[in-house]
């Protein structure tokens, strides 16, 4: 369990998007060898694209989320999967299957999720995101019974500070919920699972939604139950029911057995469960008015940002006052990355950068942002002083800043072998096979016996890709 940050941590952004600009004196890159041991070891049922996809984390009705492992990096993601055949059955779901990707391409925040690539076979529907090591709230109220109130304001603000910038940008989650906020490795929110999102008309959403399901009741806004048009304060609803829990350790409206007529009945009569004796007035008069059942009288995210419960202890500057970048500026990546992608992985930078900036599940936009976290934490271990292993010096390939593909042998010295007159180059858009391949310590023979017996550029890919699908089973 990761340790608690302090207060106020997670504020102004989380810790993988702090990089150097460009312009600045590049920091070297951390070995980046992936060992095959490593891939072997790592408990998979099959392998999608650059990914190993191992272990079920979370399952619900159309889709379940599974543990995965990027090849090229060796770093751990989180992969939602779709099962096509299922989402057929639901209309709603088959046609906005792919409404979720495009939601996370609109917007980007240090408290919500990063989508990295999308992927698609004949069954299913794959979605690679960073893996979040803290696990998820609703453990942590679990394991607590439930939280105190300084940890209760400061998950709060985090999900005000990400809501508030979906809002900003015309977007409604529609589902947020305790199972929906996440933690990372320093304990900061991420807000996931944004497949009953969508974005504003006009003044009030459709109700297309309603007509097959809306997300949890127990956490849905009354004017939801009630078929009537809604805005984006259904969101601030579903935050009130979740500071509730998280104060409480119960949900404030609940019915048994399970009516929605009778859990609506409950909201807008305001029968809410019994709140704690030791919890502040503030805390209780501001969750509260989270919980108004009249859309009219409930207060919108940014207004909710400027209560007095929400702030103390933190600045007096107000918490909607904190801006965050929704789109990546050329100045704000890493250069250190850069050049390993471009030098190493033959991407241009011109492609990397319009990438980034226009925040495209990709490839890419994966390779980046996995590098991008094992560069920082190389950063952040040698500045606590650990001492990091040399290399591993196991016969395998390592890849040098030129693209070349260099042997060598930890018994022996050998001059270093170069395979095809020094380089073998490949063409944009099949680099991440190839990078992928090396990157597992494909032996030397194998690859020029290859090139040797004259295997062109698509043959010898398909050659690449056995091998691998071969050592790794």
């Amino acid at each position: 369990m990761p340790a608690a940050a302090g207060a106020g941590v997670g504020e102004r952004g989380a810790s993988q998007w702090e990089a150097p600009g460009l312009g600045r004196d590049r920091p070297p890159l951390p070995s980046l060898k992936v060992p095959r041991e490593l891939l072997r070891r790592f408990p998979h049922s099959k392998r999608v694209g650059s990914y190993l996809v191992g272990k079920m984390i979370n399952k619900g009705s159309f889709a379940k989320v599974m543990e995965g492992l990027h090849i090229g990096t060796g770093e751990k993601v989180a992969i939602k999967v779709i099962d096509k055949k299922k989402a057929r059955q639901d209309s709603y779901v088959l046609k906005n299957m792919k409404r979720e990707p495009r939601i996370h391409q609109m917007v980007r925040h240090p408290h919500i999720v990063v989508l990295l690539e999308t992927l698609e076979t004949e069954n299913s529907y794959y979605m690679a995101m960073e893996l979040c090591a803290g696990g998820d709230l609703m453990d942590r109220i679990c394991e607590r019974k439930r939280l105190e109130e300084r940890e209760v304001r400061r998950y709060t603000r985090q999900i005000l500070s990400a809501v508030e910038h979906l809002h900003k940008h015309g977007i409604v989650h529609r589902d947020l919920k305790i199972e929906n906020f996440l933690l990372d490795e320093h304990n900061n929110i991420k807000i996931v699972d944004f497949g009953l999102s969508n974005t504003l008309k006009a003044e009030s959403l459709s109700l297309e939604l309603l007509s097959t399901q809306c997300g949890s009741p127990a956490y849905a806004a009354p004017e939801l139950l009630a078929h009537r048009k809604y805005g984006p304060k259904v969101d601030v609803w579903s935050v009130g029911v979740s500071m509730f829990a998280m104060l409480t350790g119960t949900l404030p409206f609940t019915v048994e057995p399970f009516n929605i007529k009778q859990l609506h009945q409950k909201m807008v009569s305001g029968e809410i469960s019994s709140i704690p004796a030791d919890i502040s007035k503030g805390a209780v008069t501001f969750v509260l008015s989270l919980l108004e059942p009249d859309p009219e009288k409930r207060p919108s995210v940014k207004a909710a940002m400027e209560e007095k419960w929400i702030n103390e202890g933190y600045s007096k500057r107000p918490l909607h006052t904190l801006s965050h970048k929704n789109r990546l500026c050329p100045e704000d990546l890493n250069s250190s990355v850069l050049a390993y992608m471009t030098e190493t992985l033959g991407y241009s930078l011109s492609e990397i950068i319009n990438t980034l900036t226009t925040n495209r599940p990709c490839a890419i936009m994966a390779a980046y942002h996995l590098l991008l976290s094992k560069f920082n934490r190389s950063q952040k271990g040698a500045k606590a002083g650990k001492v990091h292993p040399p290399p591993n010096t196991e016969c395998g390939y390592i890849l040098s800043s030129k693209n070349t593909c260099r042997e060598r042998n930890s018994s022996e010295s050998k001059p270093q072998k170069q395979v095809n007159d020094e380089a073998v180059s490949f063409r944009k858009g099949k680099m991440d096979l190839i990078y992928m391949a090396l990157f597992t310590d494909i032996q030397s023979d194998y690859l020029r016996l290859k090139i040797e017996a004259g295997a062109d550029e698509l043959n010898l890919m398909k050659c690449y890709q056995r091998w691998v699908n071969d050592e790794l089973s």
